[in-house]
């Protein structure tokens, strides 16, 4: 475990930008979790383990007033991953 931490700790101190873009990549997930879990609490269908999935954040744009949803989360989601993977490939060759 110290050997773990030591590698850790110096991944964050030499190239933090790694780290950025994992926490990036996490953001957009959990973003694109969060949209789904509304929906689907909300009766709309989510196709969770389907191709299908991807038309989840477009449905919800379609009824978020309805509902009173803000449209942040589907928005943020492209960013993050986007910025997320450049942050990560960029830090990565920077090692």
């Amino acid at each position: 475990m110290p050997g773990s931490l030591q590698r850790i700790s110096y991944l964050v101190g030499h190239d933090p930008i790694v780290i950025l873009g994992f926490v990036l990549i996490g953001a957009a997930g959990f973003l694109f979790i969060h949209v789904q879990v509304k929906m689907s609490r909300a009766g709309y269908e989510t196709y969770v383990w389907s191709a299908r999935k991807w038309d989840t954040p477009t449905e919800y744009l379609r009824v978020r007033a309805k509902h009173g949803w803000s449209p942040w989360p589907v928005y943020l989601i492209g960013p993050c991953m986007l910025f997320g993977l450049l942050a990560l490939i960029f830090g990565l060759i920077h090692l």
